[in-house]
């Protein structure tokens, strides 16, 4: 049978008996009188049927006869006894026998009463069940409070206590989680060796926790109080007591009797959002974002100080607004589609225009994510005034724009290479060209589409490709601008460049080069040109101050001391000096006609060329042999120039009985003669201006002979003849 729940002394709530007699009639008058004292009854008319019927019924009590066939009252009550030991159990019998009521009484029957003659026993037997039940319900009912007061106290996350209210708070009793909570045991505190108000209560808590109670004990109130407490390992904690004052029939304060929980972790938890909190609230008022919360209708429910600030509102006027009252772009339809598209954990960036007080506006940008508060929808949004980045925006597109105009009209080339890191595996960084103008193209002779996404190894050879890669290299370690020139060769053909190439610094890593470069060969070419023309200015400087003042000097003198003696003599001296400086200002005047280049080329009979120059010389002795039938590509006045000074080299330094000989080399041609020759540690100092081993020689023939051939893009070199005498070889000629 279930249990029911506890009763008071009067029975409460329906009662059902189980009434067991083997006479029908007697069973239904019986079941109308007590059903007239709210007594439900299930009837059986005998003993197996009965023991059914407690299978199937719950009942509260068992109304039984005690002669009845098959299995009596009392084996009956024995049967019942055996699953329910402590049901009310009534025999009510007609048998009056004082030997049945004293075995009904030793079986442990419930209630005895004898059947009787007219009504009134119903009411008696009615009596009778129910005080059996009221005493079954209350013995129950107080064993049930006692279990469920011993689990409360098993299962009671603290401890329970009754002490004397004295400042020490001896205990007279404690229970439940006393050691977990103190670290001593029940018994340290009842038996008084630890007093909970002088070693248990921490003590900075130990006077408010005592006023707290005494004020509540004045008022005839509960009290409930938190203070800490320290262990007996002496570890703090958190306590939260609850209880109230026991007073006696008198009036007088027996004792307080409560609960003590251990809150450490629940105080610890809220120190801990009290102090996130603070940070939180701290971070959102002193936030350099505008930031404020919106309900699901667009109504703005908080603000913080930049918020109202950067729109001109007080924190009161803005919580008075709506969404669109401050974004000039939104309205209460894209709240509501908002609301709907937005989800959980979704971060939504919006482009808007905030409106100010004072109606001018400003570019914003807002990241808005929705909360779940109570079960409303809330929506949290950061702002800000994007109108720098907007006008820097615009400004970085203007000076895109630029940048690409000049990229791509620049007479420079410009260059733009990604530096690719290295594998991790001791391999070098690579470099790809990423972009380039095209100048580029003009200067190297390969196009951007070609040479996007390659390194220079893929893109030129090997020379160009290693003396890019190590300049590159340099810039990677250094980090800083680089300047060189020098010549490499590019599919268009080899050039002198000059480059500056400038490291992109991100992270304190080079990830990408920025070069320019020009085409200096012209330049270097015409500095070249320049050099050699200062040189020869300096040579001719050098030649009027030293060479023509010595002739003039001897000139000078011989006049005057003809005109002091008379002697017209002396003049003879003085016209030779004046041969001497005609025939140097010649020769220096050839020399600074002849220029660095030749740029009309002809055809040239060099036979013919090389007879046509032999009449001016003074050689009526000299023999001359022309065994060449080529025709060159060359100036013919200057080439004239430069045989005619050769032979008369020759005849200067082999005398007038030489021979000259004009022959074919299989690069050019030579002029030899029958001298002596011309020693071999003279050999390199001959063609130097100035340089003579002759007492009227001027020291510009061979030099102007070098000039010329030099201008021809020749080279002439002299070296010993065939007959011991100078042969002077002119190599890189060109034939017609």
């Amino acid at each position: 049978m279930s249990s029911r729940g506890p009763m008071s002394a009067t029975v409460e709530g329906p009662v059902r008996v189980l009434h067991v007699d083997d006479d029908e009639a007697f069973l239904d008058l019986a079941t109308t009188h007590l059903e007239r004292h709210d007594i439900e009854v299930v009837t059986a008319q005998h003993a197996e049927a009965g023991l059914d019927a407690l299978e199937e019924s719950d009942v509260d009590c068992v109304v039984s006869d005690y002669d009845m066939p098959g299995m009596d009252g009392l084996e009956f009550l024995e049967a019942v006894r055996e699953d329910h030991p402590d049901l009310p159990f009534v025999l009510f019998t007609g048998k009056g026998d004082e030997g049945v009521a004293s075995e009904a009484i030793s079986a442990g029957v419930t209630d005895y009463l004898q059947k009787d003659i007219g009504t009134d026993q119903y009411a008696v037997l009615a009596n009778r069940v129910l005080n059996a039940v009221d005493r079954d319900r209350s013995k129950r009912a107080l064993g049930e409070h006692d279990r469920r007061l011993e689990t409360l106290l098993r299962n009671l996350p603290g401890m329970v206590y009754r002490c004397l209210n004295d400042p020490g708070w001896p205990m007279e009793y404690v229970d439940g989680e006393v050691q977990e909570l103190t670290g001593y045991d029940a018994e340290a505190f009842e038996s008084g060796s630890v007093l909970w108000g002088e070693e248990v209560i921490h003590p900075d808590d130990r006077e408010t926790a005592w006023q707290t109670v005494q004020d509540a004990l004045g008022r005839s109130e509960p009290f409930e109080l938190t203070y800490r407490i320290e262990t007996a390992d002496g570890d703090l904690k958190h306590a939260w007591e609850r209880g109230r004052g026991v007073w006696n029939d008198d009036g007088d304060l027996e004792a307080l009797e409560g609960f003590i929980t251990d809150i450490t972790r629940r105080v610890e938890h809220r120190q801990k959002l009290e102090r996130q909190h603070a940070r939180l609230e701290a971070m959102i008022e002193q936030s350099p974002d505008m930031i404020n919360v919106h309900d699901e209708d667009g109504a703005i429910v908080e603000a913080n100080r930049r918020f109202c600030e950067e729109l001109g509102y007080t924190e009161e006027e803005a919580l008075e607004m709506n969404v669109w009252d401050v974004d000039a772009d939104a309205d209460p339809e894209d709240i509501a589609a908002m609301r709907d598209e937005t989800g959980d954990d979704d971060l939504r960036r919006i482009e808007a225009t905030y409106e100010r007080s004072d109606g001018s506006t400003f570019p914003a940008e807002a990241h808005l994510t929705r909360l779940d508060t109570a079960g409303d929808w809330e929506f949290l949004v950061f702002s800000r005034n994007v109108s720098d980045r907007v006008e820097r925006d615009r400004e970085l597109a203007r000076l895109r724009e630029g940048y690409e105009t000049v990229f791509e009209h620049a007479q420079d080339a410009l260059f733009l290479l990604e530096v690719e890191a290295d594998d991790g595996e001791g391999g070098s960084p690579s470099f790809v060209f990423e972009s380039a103008n095209p100048a580029q193209e003009e200067l190297t002779g390969v196009s951007e589409a070609e040479l996007r996404g390659k390194t220079p190894s893929e893109a030129f050879d090997d020379a160009t490709a290693g003396a890019v890669e190590s300049l590159f290299g340099s810039i990677l370690e250094t980090q800083e601008t680089a300047t060189f020139e020098t010549e490499l060769s590019f599919p268009a053909g080899d050039a002198v460049v000059n480059a500056s190439v400038s490291p992109v610094v991100v992270d304190g890593e080079v990830t990408q080069l920025v070069g320019v470069a020009r085409d200096t060969t012209e330049r270097k070419r015409r500095e070249r040109e320049l050099r050699r023309e200062r040189d020869r200015l300096e040579e001719f400087a050098s030649i009027v101050s030293h060479d023509l003042r010595n002739p003039l000097n001897v000139a000078e003198g011989y006049l005057e001391m003809a005109r002091e003696a008379d002697d017209p003599g002396k003049l003879g001296k003085v016209a030779d000096a004046h041969d001497r400086m005609r025939t140097l200002i010649e020769d220096i005047l050839t020399l600074a006609r002849e220029g660095s280049t030749v740029t009309d080329f002809e055809a040239v009979d060099l036979a013919d060329v090389a007879t046509d120059c032999w009449e001016p010389v003074d050689a009526t002795r000299a023999t001359l042999r022309v065994e060449t039938s080529r025709t060159v590509l060359a100036d013919r006045a200057r080439l004239l120039q430069v045989l005619e000074n050769l032979y008369r080299n020759a005849v200067e330094h082999a005398g007038p009985d030489v021979t000259v000989t004009v022959g074919d080399l299989d690069d050019g041609f030579y002029v030899a003669d029958d001298g002596p020759g011309i020693p071999g540690d003279q050999r390199e100092e001959i063609f130097e201006s100035g340089y003579t081993t002759s007492r009227d020689g001027t020291g510009f023939g061979l030099t102007i002979v070098s000039e010329i051939v030099a201008a021809h893009g020749w080279t002439v070199e002299v070296v010993e003849s065939e007959t011991g005498g100078a042969r002077f070889e002119v190599r890189g000629v060109e034939f017609a």
